[in-house]
């Protein structure tokens, strides 16, 4: 079995005729860089199934002029259950200590594992053509330009949601604070980069690392990996129908005719695709959740968070997502001011009256 890859389709005769005025110079360049695009995916799967990997049903989408990225399809109709894509874990880049320069792991073992795998991902892009993962290194992208960890403080204070803002510059904080470290005390692990390098190689590993439990027993662990192919899984996860009202009787922000019911309307789950813990024999697999038509994206749920924790780590926010949430008060005494302000009658009764207040609280 193998993975094939095949381009998007695109409308070609819509984009023509969008693109009228453009000279025969320009389409030349653009017909070259999809056969680039094309080779270099083909060059990556050969170079996993000469790692061991096996796949069947899937093929990898290119990039389009929508502005989403590579992902993966199905090239039949796929059941529901049926394995779809095995991968050795040896064949991705791990959170071991093996591949990192010997004189580092001392200050790297106590670093984070996006530090860590970071410093992976720049030493084998120092190498080149000579890193064992050359193929699979030369199609990640240089950086995940959502991530607030690339953002101008100005950027950062426009999220205007004081949770995630503070959680931005934590994050921003941190990984300039281990740069430096690396930088002084261990600076071959950053194979040369910058601050501006490392924060685009954070950003990478953030938004396409896998967490991997091991099933073999005595075995315990979790594994972080950065895994070729499976990392082309775009996100699917629960979501919200888009003609869904709103508790408050209102869709797309104008008032309703007909009053929703008090609850949020049921979500329903969009991915179709899950993968296993690590085997015994150091494999991962992927398969199907639910039937898959042929053409149908194959995607995969990034788990059931906020839209927080999507953008810090991702660069993205889900649409209509269910798992969302909302900090309205930071503690109990900021809950309490906002209460004495706005029900002041309760608070006007005396000191014993406030005590049961706040037990009560």
């Amino acid at each position: 079995t193998r993975v094939s890859s095949r381009a998007r389709r695109i409308p070609r005769a819509a984009e023509s005729q969008a693109a009228t005025e453009a000279s025969d110079i320009e389409d030349v360049e653009e017909n070259e860089e999809e056969l680039a695009e094309r080779k270099a995916v083909s060059e990556l799967v050969g170079w996993c199934v000469s790692k061991g990997a096996q796949g069947s049903g899937l093929s990898v989408l290119l990039p389009d002029d929508s502005g989403r990225g590579r992902g993966l399809e199905a090239s039949r109709d796929i059941e529901d259950g049926e394995p779809v894509l095995r991968l050795p874990l040896e064949m991705g880049i791990c959170d071991y200590q093996d591949g990192h320069p010997p004189e580092t792991w001392e200050v790297m073992s106590n670093a984070p594992w996006g530090v860590r795998l970071a410093c992976r991902l720049l030493q084998e892009r120092a190498q080149g053509d000579d890193s064992t993962f050359a193929p699979y290194v030369a199609l990640l992208p240089d950086s995940v330009p959502g991530s607030p960890l690339l953002y101008t403080e100005e950027e950062v204070t426009s999220l205007q949601y004081p949770p995630a803002v503070a959680e931005a510059r934590e994050m921003r904080d941190a990984v300039q604070t281990w740069f430096r470290k690396l930088e002084s005390e261990a600076p071959a692990s950053l194979a040369g980069a910058d601050l501006e390098a490392f924060k685009r190689a954070v950003s990478v590993v953030h938004s396409r690392t896998y967490g991997i439990a091991s099933a073999a027993e005595g075995n315990e662990g979790y594994f972080r990996a950065l895994l070729p192919l499976a990392d082309l899984l775009n996100h699917g996860g629960d979501e919200y129908p888009t003609s869904a009202l709103s508790p408050a009787g209102t869709k797309g922000g104008l008032a309703s005719e007909k009053p929703a019911s008090a609850k949020w309307p049921a979500s329903h789950c969009s991915d179709n695709i899950a993968w296993s813990e690590l085997s015994d024999e150091g494999i991962i697999e992927f398969a199907a959740t639910r039937p898959i038509a042929s053409h149908e994206e194959a995607s995969m749920s990034y788990g059931e968070r906020g839209n927080d924790h999507f953008l810090m780590y991702y660069g993205f926010v889900p649409p209509r997502n269910p798992h969302d949430d909302a900090v309205v008060f930071s503690d109990v005494d900021h809950a309490l001011s906002w209460h004495m302000v706005f029900h002041p009658e309760l608070w006007d009764a005396g000191d014993e009256a406030e005590t049961n207040v706040r037990e009560a609280a």
